[in-house]
């Protein structure tokens, strides 16, 4: 038995044993309550639509009834021996992400199941192309690797998208909120107007400030949370200014023009960052692609002639 044949088996044993051990869970007699209710079914004539514990559950797509299920269940059982400060942080990802339906239990889960999933992987196809062990085994260390960074990776890319949308639109919401106060509206007011007109991640964004407003939270802590939600420092400059405005007595109005301006200016310097980035980002593909083949139309001949003796 070769050393890839042994590796392979302890991989699929682990794995069916970590399957079996969370799919196994306590059950609550289901086939038990279900007779119970056939039967109350059938004393009533038969007639009445009695829906059966199970039927809801079995309506839902697969991966919220059992690949979901399976990560928050072993990610319960790593939050016993994780760090309050490693949760903290999973939660704070998972906030400034914005993604619905992610939890610390499930990341930790799939920080267990991933690497598992791709081990497997690499073994089989490994052994199924006759690769040698070590190219087996890096395979093995590449798909340990992925799969344990692949969750945090994911949410950290979904964070920076979110962000660049935040700080694309932020010049224009500033421009709306200025020209609102200007007119007469009220800072909640103009709040609420950028809620309703705004599509990015900023108007909704301003939509859960205002939903906190409403419920009792004070303005000040709750645009304060709105900085710490998403970690922009174009929108945190404005929302520092904002917090030390109101309580010194500053028009809020002046304070929102003069940040527009100055956020006006810090994406026209951006804009020609990019720009003078272009040429040196385009000299590689110049290199890799288009000057070979000038070198070969210009070369070619030549050479041809060169090697015929021509």
């Amino acid at each position: 038995m070769t050393p890839v044949t042994i590796i392979e088996g302890v991989a699929v044993v682990i794995g069916v044993f970590v399957l079996a051990l969370v799919i196994a869970s306590p059950s609550t007699s289901k086939d038990r309550l279900e007779q119970r209710l056939y039967g109350v079914d059938e004393a009533m004539g038969g007639s009445s639509s009695l829906t059966l514990p199970g039927d809801e559950e079995m309506s839902l797509p697969f991966s919220e009834r059992v690949i979901t299920p399976l990560f928050n269940r072993i990610g319960n059982i790593m939050m016993r021996n994780s760090k309050a400060g490693q949760i903290e942080k999973l939660q704070r990802l998972i906030v400034q992400a914005d993604v619905e339906g992610k939890s610390p239990q499930m990341l930790l889960g799939q920080q267990i199941i991933l690497p598992i999933v791709f081990v497997g992987a690499a073994l089989f196809l490994g052994s199924y192309f006759g690769f040698g062990l070590p190219i087996t085994l890096a395979a093995v260390a590449g798909g340990v690797f992925f799969g344990r960074s692949l969750p945090v990776s994911s949410l950290k890319s979904k964070i920076k998208k979110r962000q660049k949308l935040i700080s694309r639109a932020l010049p224009g919401v500033m421009d709306l909120l200025t020209i609102s106060m200007e007119a007469g509206l009220s800072m909640d007011m103009a709040m609420n107007r950028v809620a309703e007109s705004e599509q990015s991640p900023l108007g909704k964004e301003f939509q859960k400030t205002l939903d906190e407003i409403r419920l009792g939270r004070p303005r000040l802590e709750a645009l304060t949370a709105m900085s710490e939600r998403n970690p922009v420092d174009e929108l945190d400059n404005f929302i520092r200014a904002v917090v030390q405005a109101e309580p010194l007595g500053v028009s809020v109005a002046n304070v929102l023009r003069v940040q527009s301006e100055e956020l006006r200016r810090i994406r026209k310097q951006r804009a020609e960052e990019a720009g003078h980035r272009a040429p040196v980002l385009m000299l590689l593909p110049m290199l890799l692609c288009i000057f070979p083949c000038v070198f070969l139309v210009l070369l070619g001949p030549a050479i041809v002639k060169i090697m015929t003796g021509g």
